[in-house]
């Protein structure tokens, strides 16, 4: 199960420096802010120790409150994992405010991690796609709606037999050139959660990078 953790300050910072022969202007970029915002989450969840096709866990109504750091037209946030796991890379992660969707697209995250008692030796690789939704400026009140898209890989070759000894279900996905071992969808909103959602079909992949919300939802 994942879980998002604690935030950690990573903020892009965006100046524009303008120089002529009357005047200079040194602008002052934004202070960073942290926000608090509490919704419920849902998980719909496959791993490859079940047959793939359909979903191995489910929950949903799990009460989170989670703190972002914003600063200008950035959110900053990172993902944490329970159980622990070790050798983990690229937990921090950003979302940009994009004008025209009037939402916060995760810009294209990538978590890297081992996690012996289900993956073995190898190393998992974790592709994540989604947005935030806000009702204006991100804030305490504001937030409307989440999605996060969760796609875990194995890079190994095709025909090494230890990752389906470990793990019988693994897909072999040629799209990707790796073993897809875990899926899943993160849904958050501020009200009671009642999905009733369908493991996809055709599967989808996190490819290309620009596609945040595949299934609309």
């Amino acid at each position: 199960m994942i879980k998002l953790g604690k935030k950690t300050t990573a903020i892009l910072l965006m100046a524009i420096f303008m120089i002529s022969t009357l005047v200079m202007v040194i602008p002052v970029m934004a202070k960073p802010k942290s926000i608090n915002v509490s919704f419920n989450q849902a998980q719909y969840q496959w791993r490859a120790s079940a047959p793939f096709g359909d979903w191995s866990y489910i929950y949903q109504n799990s009460p989170v409150t989670e703190e972002y750091k914003v600063t200008g037209n950035v959110l900053h946030t990172a993902w944490s994992y329970l159980p622990v796991v070790s050798d983990e890379t690229g937990a921090s992660t950003v979302y940009v405010y994009n004008k025209k969707a009037d939402l916060w697209i995760e810009h294209e995250g990538k978590v890297t991690y081992k996690y012996p008692p289900l993956y073995g030796e190898y190393t998992a690789v974790n592709f994540f796609r989604g947005y935030l939704d806000f009702d204006g400026d991100p804030g305490e009140e504001s937030f409307s709606h989440g999605v996060a898209y969760q796609w875990v890989y194995i890079y190994a070759p095709r025909d090494d037999e230890g990752v389906t000894e470990i793990l019988p279900y693994a897909e072999w996905d040629s799209k990707v050139g790796a073993w897809l071992v875990g899926f899943s969808l993160y849904l958050w909103d501020t009200g009671v959660q009642s999905y009733d959602l369908e493991f996809p079909d055709p599967f989808i992949e996190p490819l290309p990078a620009n596609i945040y919300n595949h299934l609309d939802l």
